[in-house]
């Protein structure tokens, strides 16, 4: 059973069998000869907020680093957001920018390109407009979907592409749009991006309690798997697109290759910090958890997608992983100056009271207790270390 394992961190290939084949022609290198370089014309249209905003910042240095030429479209007023995360970083980029309205294709810019990236719709409205302006025109079109549009499983937690897909997301509505307008299209579904630049916290809610000497409020047992992933990792996935005919009319997770515990990553981040991680698990059904307007990062139930896909079809290969890059996550949150700031913790205290408090006792290997019979006084439970 999932809930019995042991270990924070597992890969791929323990959840999965690994599928290893030989790379489509177009991949591969001969010995012999040159790889002759593809420069295609991209635009990425990107959004203005979110946990994928970042993606497009990196997509574009990773594209042109490929010999690509890059468009950004951004999404949003442009006096509003350029002075922030990610946007500031768009001068270094290389890219020709330019603000618009994906919804407006008055607003589009002008010239061919021979691949869109939409890095920012989220349903019919968003990107309709730009489905029908350039589907037609490319060689290949991006959309950026969600693995959160995934029916959730508690039989078989990991999501396989072919999984069954929430009907009502819409998500789903654009991924079925392109599919009948016959469009040369390739999905992402992504879920949990770190690094730097983000627009959206991740590992710093983890951070900024943990650095604090603070309990962490984590959600049922705490032996949930989720998967966090690098935006470098995730760009350069996104970037083996361009001239790959395999990756048509796919679709591909778009995650790390290693999965974490949710009591992990509290547990990950304290040992690159040198601090004791203070778990405190609670009942996310709870009134306390209602009503307090505790926002936890994560979902509260295992949510991690397998990416044997990308490596099998695309040649991708990751080269992060979540522990590997705390050192540097933490130097950047501690430069960052939150520390210094005053951050309301009442949501934090409610629920963490509930969870002292409660007739649940959560062990960290998933079994559920009660403190009426456990014999264990409240300081000496499990579920309240300290």
């Amino acid at each position: 059973m999932m809930a019995s394992c042991t270990s924070s961190f597992l890969p791929t290939n323990k959840l999965a069998a690994s599928v290893r084949a030989p790379r489509s022609p177009t991949l591969r290198v001969s010995a012999r000869r040159q790889v002759q370089v593809r420069a295609d014309a991209a635009l990425i249209v990107n959004t203005k907020g979110g946990g994928h905003c970042f993606l497009g910042l990196y997509l574009a240095k990773k594209l042109i680093k490929d010999g690509h030429s890059v468009t950004i479209m951004n999404d949003g007023d442009e006096a509003k957001l350029s002075g922030k995360a990610p946007f500031n970083q768009y001068p270094s980029s290389g890219a020709t920018i330019v603000w618009g309205k994906p919804e407006d294709p008055s607003t589009y810019p002008s010239g061919d390109f021979d691949i869109v990236y939409d890095n920012n719709g989220k349903d019919m409205d968003a990107c309709k407009p730009l489905i029908d302006t350039y589907a037609s025109k490319v060689k290949h079109y991006v959309f950026v979907g969600s693995a959160g549009a995934y029916v959730a499983n508690d039989v078989e937690p990991m999501h396989v592409e072919g999984d069954e897909r929430k009907a009502s997301a819409g998500h789903v509505a654009v991924e079925n749009y392109l599919v009948e307008v016959n469009a040369p299209f390739t999905v992402f579904q992504p879920q949990y991006i770190y690094g730097a630049h983000t627009a959206k916290d991740c590992e710093q809610f983890f951070m900024d309690r943990i650095l604090r000497d603070r309990p962490v409020a984590i959600p049922g047992s705490g032996v949930q798997l989720t998967s966090l992933s690098n935006v470098e990792d995730l760009a350069n996935m996104m970037a083996l697109v361009p001239g790959n005919q395999a990756a048509i009319g796919e679709h591909f997770n778009m995650t790390s290759d290693r999965y974490v515990t949710l009591d992990g990553v509290a547990k990950a981040i304290a040992k690159a910090a040198g601090k004791e991680a203070k778990i405190v698990h609670y009942d996310p059904k709870s009134a306390a958890a209602k009503e307090s307007g505790y926002k936890f990062p994560f979902r509260a139930v295992h949510f991690f997608s397998s990416v044997d896909k990308a490596k099998r079809v695309l040649g991708w290969k990751p080269e992060h992983t979540f522990v590997g890059d705390l050192d540097e996550r933490l130097a950047e949150f501690k430069a960052s100056g939150r520390l210094d700031k005053d951050v309301d913790f009442s949501a934090d205290d409610a629920v963490i009271a509930e969870g002292r408090n409660s007739s649940a006792c959560y062990n960290m290997d998933g079994r559920v207790g009660f403190l009426s019979s456990c014999g264990k006084l409240k300081g000496d439970c499990p579920n309240v270390p300290f």
